[in-house]
């Protein structure tokens, strides 16, 4: 191009995009995994071409094709990745030894979290159905790690505030309520994403109720300062 001369049709859109990178670069991997994320989380999976994915990362749709083999699996990684992400956020929030104050503190990091990524908190929560069939499986697998893992806020609460009973009761009780406070957490969060019936709401308020039903749901109390 002659010094002063404009440039291309189309040579200045060109040039905000992002430089096509080569596919064999290890790197590539985890930026289309973090890419695939935006994109899944803003078009949902239905609507979400390799080319998309490839336009968000930077590089040319064999790029994604070299590290997946199509969409299906793309979006099964992306929803191993966040799962893997969320699951360290709830391990780093459990206190050592006071479970009583276990689960208001877990409900605030996934809260914070999900305040922090919502794009992530998107495809876990809103784009699953209809994704494929390893996805649904992972999304079971999750609730059920999540259910078993919240045993323990029922177990904290005081045997004298316990419902009267025989074991059998107690412990189907126990169930229900621990399946009911796992279903309760993972219903609230995609309503109060973006677009959601709470998305209006005061989030400080929706918080506070939400710690509160929680811990009533197991029989607990909010611990104090909460």
């Amino acid at each position: 191009m002659e010094d002063g001369a404009p440039p291309a049709e189309g040579a200045e859109v060109d040039a905000r995009r992002p430089a096509k990178l080569p596919a064999h670069r290890p790197s590539r991997r985890q930026e289309i995994v973090d890419a695939a994320i935006e994109v899944f989380s803003r078009n949902g999976f239905a609507e979400t071409s390799i080319q998309d994915v490839a336009d968000e990362a930077g590089v040319v749709p064999t790029a994604v094709y070299y590290h997946f083999s199509g969409k299906e699996e793309l979006f099964d990684v992306v929803l191993q990745s966040v799962i893997a992400e969320l699951d360290e956020v709830v391990e780093r929030a459990r206190p050592q030894g006071d479970q009583a104050r276990a689960l208001p503190r877990v409900v605030d990091a996934v809260w914070q979290w999900i305040e922090a990524r919502p794009d992530h908190a998107r495809v876990l929560y809103s784009h699953l159905p209809g994704a494929t069939e390893q996805a649904r499986q992972l999304r079971v697998q999750f609730e059920e790690q999540h259910i078993e893992r919240a045993y323990v806020y029922a177990r904290a609460v005081p045997t004298d505030q316990r419902r009267h009973g025989s074991d059998a009761a107690q412990h189907a009780a126990t169930r229900l309520a621990v399946r009911t406070l796992i279903h309760t957490l993972m219903a609230i969060h995609p309503m109060r994403l973006d677009g959601g019936p709470l998305s209006r709401r005061s989030p400080r308020a929706l918080h506070a109720a939400l710690d509160e039903v929680s811990m009533r749901i197991v029989g607990q109390d909010l611990p104090a300062g909460r």
